[in-house]
Formats: structure tokens, C-alpha cells, sequence
């Protein structure tokens, strides 16, 4: 059968089945093999990339504790510039406290999944009202939960003014 439409020709071919149907020749769906086939390119794909994103994961806790260190040590020193009073800053389980005097000021949050160490063996820092910190400290933020390997380190020198580097690219 030939149609002419818009000056263009189409062939169409059909062919009849055992019960009479009329059925297009051309084959629709796809077989079996086929999707076996697509269903192993996802199986490797989904291999690949599972490491990746758990890798990515653990950066962003990294990066996301490391970051709130940082934020509590800069409100630390400005507190302690604005009041001119000495601030303390402690690092205790999953909580950054400021404190004046016996006074909390603020809690900061701070993932748990990621452990802190310190270079003093004391978790806590003093904002002296001076601008001075007491003790120079440095924290070290583990790329893992085991440990491992370093992945952002924190520090405070004396004058008070708080940096944060990556040990680790791969972090």
C-alpha cells in the first residue's frame, strides 16, 4: 500500500497472523537479550559510582565540621573583642560551646560521624580579651571515622587568628 502525502511516498507493509489479525511488520518491543544487556551496563555503572558518592559523603561531613570549627573559633574571638572578657571555646562529643564567665553564649552543632582531635590533648581554647588565645591550639578533623587519614586541620596560633587548610586531597 503506498500513500502520497504532501507530495512525499510512504510504504507501509503489513502481514496477517494465524487468527486473521492484521500486524506490522516491523518487529515492536525488545527481546530478552537485550535487556539482560541493559540491566548489566546499569549493575557496573551503579559499581563505579557507589564508592564515589560515599567518598563525596564523607568529604562533605569533613568539610562541614572543619567549617563549623571555624565558625565557632571567629564568634569566640569577636565576643571576646566585643565584651572584653575572655571567651572559651570547648569542643566536647558533637558540641562547640562558647562561654564568658560560666555563661554558655552559644552551642554549635558538629557532626559526630567525623572525630576531632586536638593538638594539646585539651578541647578547649581561651579568647583572651587582649585578642590573644591561650593555648595556641590545633584541630584535626579525620577524613574517615576510623581515623585513617587526616582531612582538615583547624588552627588557632597565638594572635588569634584561626586558618583551615586540607592535609588531605582525596578528602
Amino acid at each position: 500500500m503506498t500513500i502520497r502525502q504532501n507530495y512525499k511516498e510512504y510504504t507501509v507493509s503489513f502481514s496477517v497472523s494465524r487468527c486473521g489479525h492484521v500486524v506490522p511488520s516491523k518487529q515492536l518491543g525488545f527481546s530478552l537479550v537485550e535487556l539482560i544487556i541493559v540491566v548489566v551496563i546499569i549493575g557496573v555503572i551503579a559499581t563505579i559510582a557507589a564508592p564515589n558518592i560515599n567518598r563525596s559523603l564523607e568529604s562533605q561531613r569533613n568539610k562541614s565540621t572543619a567549617q563549623t570549627i571555624v565558625a565557632a573559633m571567629k564568634e569566640a574571638r569577636a565576643e571576646s573583642m566585643m565584651r572584653r572578657q575572655d571567651v572559651t571555646l570547648t569542643l566536647t562529643g558533637n558540641n562547640a560551646t562558647l562561654t564568658v564567665a560560666g555563661t554558655t553564649l552559644k552551642n554549635f552543632n558538629i557532626n559526630t560521624s567525623t572525630p576531632v582531635t586536638t593538638s594539646s590533648g585539651a578541647a578547649t581554647v581561651v579568647f583572651l580579651a587582649n585578642k590573644r588565645v591561650n593555648p595556641a591550639s590545633t584541630f584535626t578533623v579525620a577524613c574517615d571515622s576510623e581515623r585513617t587519614r587526616a582531612g582538615r586541620v583547624v588552627a588557632v596560633d597565638v594572635n588569634g587568628n584561626v586558618s583551615l587548610r586540607s592535609e588531605n586531597s582525596q578528602c
